[in-house]
């Protein structure tokens, strides 16, 4: 909740910040052409030209006052309401010259200008600056009001005010339809971000257990040996083959086969769910388990729990319990040996290999095995690959 609380105060700020970069040039060119028709720079011209850099200064300032997102959401709020105060500001301020230019007669045409100018004004803050609403609303109202007040107080002005009165009502509803319209886009866009989340989940996911696919799990393999090569860290790879599987299958049918897969799984998430570790299913009974910053002698240790646990505890189905064991297969990746990740994988592969032809159910690096020494008849060769049946 909080991470879209965040992603929808950032999607303001930028939209803030953009729609509020040329508003302000507007009132500075509103204010001149009201001004210089108006007389109003010849008759007070100190005011007429701090009017005048005034809207040049709160233009730069919008401009100037960029959004923060490498903040806090405290720190954005607080980013929103000051540059909120600039736009107020500016408004307030267009406000004071639209009640001159109804008071002072000299303006004489200039007053039309003055008029239409606060009207297109009024609708753009209406339009762009309809994420909050009640920013919005100050904002219309230092602009509108003051000078509808005067023209409501002057008979002459009559027929302009109630003019002005219906186009201010118009306005309202704008502003509001703006904000829906705009909630409605921010929820949009989350509901697009959130798919596209998803979908990139699920491309990264094996959708029995819910661990890694093998995509996923060579991804993550190949930046871990980039980053053991470059940094010298410690990297270890296991590979765990579940013994006789095929007889589950063949014997309890596939669904009693998938759900020990997904028993297997949550047993892995508890062995192997630290920092740095990455389980995935990589074949139909196998599964891997990239050890980052593990050497080989604590990646052994933590095979061998894993492989007494499942022989101690068997895996208690619904209807049946059914005794299971694994081979696993270890590695540590050495920049001085293997060249890359797919020979760090082959290496812990064949360990895998020669566990099984020792007679299954034991840990076994290149070297030898952790437990359960084989028989001697059974020990393969350092030269040769036993394939096990």
């Amino acid at each position: 909740m909080n991470q879209i609380k965040t992603r929808r105060l950032t999607q303001e700020l930028d939209d803030t910040y953009r729609r509020a970069l040329t508003g302000g040039a507007f009132y500075a060119a509103a204010w001149l052409a009201v001004g210089i028709y108006g007389g109003a720079f010849s008759r007070a011209p100190m005011l007429s030209w701090s009017l005048l850099l005034a809207f040049v200064g709160l233009a730069v300032a919008r401009f100037v006052h960029r959004p923060v997102h490498a903040a806090d959401d405290a720190t954005r709020s607080r980013w929103l309401r000051l540059h909120w105060g600039i736009v107020a500001a500016t408004t307030a301020l267009w406000g004071g010259v639209f009640c001159w230019a109804v008071l002072d007669p000299a303006f004489g045409p200039a007053r039309t200008a003055a008029l239409l100018s606060t009207l297109g004004l009024a609708t753009a803050v209406a339009h762009a600056f309809s994420m909050r609403r009640g920013f919005a609303f100050t904002c219309i109202g230092f602009l509108y009001l003051p000078g509808l007040f005067l023209l409501w107080r002057n008979p002459v002005d009559r027929a302009t005010a109630i003019i002005m009165s219906v186009y201010l009502v118009y306005v309202v509803i704008s502003l509001l339809r703006s904000h829906v319209e705009y909630q409605q886009r921010l929820d949009l866009d989350q509901e697009l971000r959130d798919q596209r989340d998803l979908f990139s989940q699920q491309s990264k996911l094996d959708p029995l257990t819910d661990l890694a696919n093998r995509r996923h799990f060579a991804d993550v393999l190949a930046d871990a040996t980039m980053h053991s090569k470059r940094t010298g860290a410690p990297l270890t790879l296991l590979l765990l083959d579940l013994d006789h599987f095929k007889t589950i299958n063949d014997t309890h049918g596939h669904v009693v086969g998938d759900a020990c897969l997904v028993a297997v799984a949550r047993r892995l998430r508890t062995s192997f769910g630290g920092e740095g570790d990455l389980i995935a299913r990589v074949g139909g009974e196998e599964f891997g388990v990239v050890l980052a910053g593990q050497d080989l002698a604590t990646a052994m240790l933590r095979a061998e729990r894993f492989r007494e646990d499942l022989v101690t505890h068997p895996i208690a189905l619904k209807d049946i319990v059914l005794a299971m064991t694994a081979s696993i297969g270890v590695a540590e990746f050495d920049s001085t040996i293997h060249r890359d990740d797919d020979e760090l994988y082959r290496v812990a592969d064949s360990a895998v290999y020669r566990a099984k032809a020792a007679g299954r159910n034991r840990v076994w690096r290149e070297e030898a095995p952790l437990a359960q020494e084989p028989a001697e008849g059974m020990r393969p060769q350092s030269d040769e690959l036993v394939q096990p049946k």
